[in-house]
């Protein structure tokens, strides 16, 4: 039997949402577990201290949208958009994240890293495809990641750490990158301009020569 979701006078089926802007909502757990939404725009919603499982989003956008305190179990994300969204404290783990723009969102102190098998080894994150663009990421952990050719310009990484993540041809140009950690990441061809050389050098203690 359908139940009507959003309060909004539109009937949702059980599997997915299609087509949809929802305004102004606060999403209880019922309402995400095991559910395909695909095409949906949440604008203002509160999907905060929810346990996702099973939760599959297909181009969907989250535009001023909360996160914060929930977890993620098998939960996909394929080319969704996050403009000035929360997305911080956050473990993305168990997240399969395809071709996603988090331009403009707020992702400090989350952390991009896979475990696999009983003994809890890093699994390569592939985020390849995906925007950081003008996203404050503050404190973030990328571990183990394929972040091959993704953009981070203009962004704030202050304290982040790229542990052995490829950074091949990644673009860092107008990032602030002080106080980032690039511990036993490939660096080839990755792009910094020349502030951000100043600001790395520096807050690793170097000092430009007069």
């Amino acid at each position: 039997m359908k139940r009507d979701l959003y309060k909004c006078g539109v009937k949702a089926p059980t599997t997915k949402q299609k087509q949809m802007i929802i305004k102004d909502k606060t999403f209880k757990e019922d309402e995400v577990i095991s559910r395909d939404f695909e095409g949906a725009t949440f604008v203002k919603c509160k999907f905060t201290n929810l346990n996702f499982h099973f939760t599959n989003f297909t181009n969907c956008i989250f535009k001023v949208c909360d996160f914060s305190g929930s977890t993620f179990d098998i939960t996909n994300f394929t080319k969704c958009f996050f403009p000035e969204s929360k997305l911080s404290s956050l473990d993305f783990g168990s997240c399969d994240i395809k071709d996603c723009n988090f331009s403009g969102a707020v992702i400090n102190n989350s952390i991009f890293q896979k475990m696999t098998g009983a003994k809890n080894e890093k699994k390569l994150f592939n985020l390849t495809g995906s925007n950081f663009e003008n996203t404050d990421l503050m404190g973030t952990v990328f571990s183990f990641c394929n972040l091959e050719k993704v953009v981070f310009k203009d962004s704030v990484l202050v304290g982040c750490v790229f542990e052995k993540c490829n950074l091949k041809e990644t673009d860092f140009s107008s990032a602030n990158i002080e106080s980032v950690n690039f511990e036993n990441s490939k660096i080839d061809k990755t792009i910094l301009d020349i502030e951000g050389f100043i600001k790395f050098g520096n807050s690793k203690g170097f000092v430009l020569s007069k």
